[in-house]
């Protein structure tokens, strides 16, 4: 399932849901690749059209394939983790919300001090 409500606001979308409700790499890749086309193309651009693009063709045409659950997979995926909250502005990250791990997008740093 993927969610993509990327409402920019001077480019930059505050408190929003870029995945929701799924773990699967399938569905969080995808989605986390098309957030970074939005906000930083040229890295979005170097992670897919690459001499070893991001997701392999044959895993794109089959959500089942075997590809998603190994360790490049999840190596992509902590990869476009770490480029997604690089694009977050002082005071926000990008991850999971602190209520609920399967909600992943851009949130305010919250200062327990």
């Amino acid at each position: 399932m993927r969610t993509h409500k990327m409402k920019a606001t001077n480019k930059f979308p505050v408190e929003v849901t870029v995945s929701r409700a799924t773990l699967r790499n399938q569905d969080l890749i995808p989605a986390f690749l098309d957030a970074l086309a939005h906000l930083d193309p040229p890295v979005y651009e170097q992670m897919t059209m690459g001499i070893f693009p991001a997701v392999p063709q044959y895993a794109w045409e089959d959500d089942e394939s075997d590809w998603w659950y190994t360790e490049t997979a999840y190596w992509v995926l902590d990869q476009l983790i770490e480029s997604l909250d690089a694009c977050s502005p002082d005071g926000y990250y990008f991850g999971a919300h602190e209520g609920d791990g399967s909600d992943f997008g851009f949130w305010k740093v919250i200062d327990d001090e």
